[in-house]
């Protein structure tokens, strides 16, 4: 099963087989490097109140950065060979498109 998006489809989390990720327009390998910006995908707490008065607020806001992943994907490949040398027929894909697909389990 494969998906070209930002995260991977519900559907791919419930098969309960593992999950990995390329880049969707050369096929190169990705980076996940937790976000800088962020704890765990949320930066900040918005409780709807001008003056907040939660005695223990939570993190709610999504982080703008990774959209509430934690981390970010880069990929491997220097951006002029990822342009150059596209996978057929990805052509159309932007570099920094990921390409989500399920691992089968041999055993």
């Amino acid at each position: 099963m494969k998906y070209i998006g930002e995260h991977p489809t519900d559907e791919m989390y419930r098969t309960g087989l593992e999950l990995d990720v390329s880049c969707a327009r050369c096929g190169s390998s990705v980076a996940t490097e937790h976000c800088d910006y962020c704890e765990d995908g949320y930066d900040g707490h918005d409780c709807g109140e001008d003056c907040c008065m939660c005695l223990h607020p939570e993190e709610n806001v999504i982080c703008q950065y990774c959209r509430g992943s934690g981390v970010w994907h880069t990929c491997l490949s220097s951006p002029e060979w990822c342009e150059a040398n596209p996978a057929p027929g990805r052509e159309d894909v932007k570099r920094g498109q990921l390409e989500w697909f399920t691992i089968r389990d041999e055993t």
